[in-house]
C-alpha cells in the first residue's frame, strides 16, 4: 500500500508539465508551417508576375515581326511625321495597318494590341558600301514600330516595343 501511494503523489507534483511543453511545440510547428505558406504563396506571385511579363513581350515582339513583315505596313507616302496605325489609334493619318496573323488581329479587335508607324525621317539615299554598288540604284526611308501590349486590368501587364526600320526602295 505504501507504493501505491507514492505513485499518486508523483503525479500530484507534475502539475501538467508536459501539456504545457507539448503545447509549446505545436505552437512552434503552427508558425513554422504559415510562415512556409506565405513562403510560397509569394514564390506563385512572383512567378506569376514573371510570367506574364514575358507573355506582354512576347505578345508585343510578335505583332512588332508580323508587321515589320509585311511591306504594306511601312508604306513610302506622306511626310516625316504620318503615321498609321491599327484600328482605334488615336492621332493617325491612317487607321488600317495590315495586320494577316489572325490570332494577333483578334488581339487588336479586343483592345489587347495596338501598333502604330511612324515615319521619321525624309527619303535619304544611303552610302554605299563599295564603290558602283547596286545600293547607288536605291533610295530609302525610315520608320518607327511601336507595339503594346496592354492587359493590366486583366492581370497580365503591359509592355510597349518600339523598333526602327529603313525601307530601301528603287531610285526615281
Amino acid at each position: 500500500m505504501n507504493s501505491t501511494h507514492s505513485n499518486f503523489a508523483s503525479r500530484e507534483k507534475q502539475s501538467g508539465a508536459i501539456l504545457i511543453v507539448a503545447l509549446v511545440f505545436l505552437v512552434a510547428i503552427t508558425l513554422l508551417t504559415t510562415s512556409a505558406m506565405r513562403s510560397s504563396k509569394i514564390g506563385l506571385s512572383l512567378s506569376h508576375n514573371e510570367e506574364s511579363r514575358i507573355a506582354a513581350d512576347q505578345a508585343a515582339q510578335a505583332l512588332a515581326d508580323a508587321i515589320v513583315a509585311n511591306p504594306a505596313s511601312t508604306p513610302v507616302t506622306g511626310d516625316s511625321g504620318f503615321t498609321s496605325c491599327t484600328a482605334g489609334g488615336d492621332n493617325c493619318n491612317r487607321n488600317d495597318l495590315p495586320v494577316e496573323n489572325s490570332e494577333l488581329a483578334g488581339q487588336i479587335g479586343y483592345g489587347h494590341l495596338a501598333a502604330r508607324v511612324e515615319r521619321t525621317g525624309t527619303i535619304f539615299r544611303p552610302p554605299p558600301r563599295v564603290v558602283e554598288s547596286s545600293i547607288d540604284k536605291f533610295t530609302s526611308a525610315s520608320f518607327t514600330v511601336t507595339t503594346t501590349f496592354d492587359r493590366v486590368d486583366d492581370g497580365l501587364g503591359f509592355q510597349e516595343v518600339t523598333e526602327g526600320v529603313l525601307v530601301l526602295f528603287p531610285k526615281d
